[in-house]
């Protein structure tokens, strides 16, 4: 059996390895967006419109599917804790709240993959529609 350790070591690990990186692209990537579409404004309305969704359903994407790795992890780890101190009893709502935790990413990482196929569909509409013409 391991011991999982929660210390402040441990959190600012995480901070520095995940949360920070993930909000550091997040801003980089709100810029390139705000670049990319004030200098397109004048250009194929559609066609910046899909660029901007494909590359929010890509960060999407990896984003959730990375939440959704830690919080699996922080749920396993919380509830081993909880079971091998025989603490159940006492932690009821958060035993069971953390061992179901993991379905919410999994919920806007189905959420994102969704998007994300609706919106290659959008566009191979927008190229059968062009083509047409």
């Amino acid at each position: 059996m391991t011991q999982t350790v929660y210390s402040e070591e441990n959190m600012r690990v995480l901070l520095f390895y995940i949360i920070i990186p993930l909000l550091v692209i997040l801003v980089l990537f709100f810029i390139g967006t705000k670049i990319y579409e004030h200098r397109n404004k004048d250009k194929d309305r559609d066609r910046t419109n899909f660029v901007i969704n494909y590359w929010s359903n890509v960060i999407g994407v990896i984003f959730t599917a990375i939440l959704l790795s830690v919080s699996i992890g922080f749920s396993l780890a919380f509830t081993e804790n909880v079971r091998a101190l025989n603490a159940i009893e006492d932690n009821y709502f958060l035993y069971y709240f953390f061992m179901v935790f993991p379905v919410f990413p999994v919920f806007f990482l189905v959420f994102y993959i969704t998007k994300f196929i609706a919106n290659i569909r959008r566009k191979e509409k927008m190229d059968e529609e062009s083509e047409d013409l």
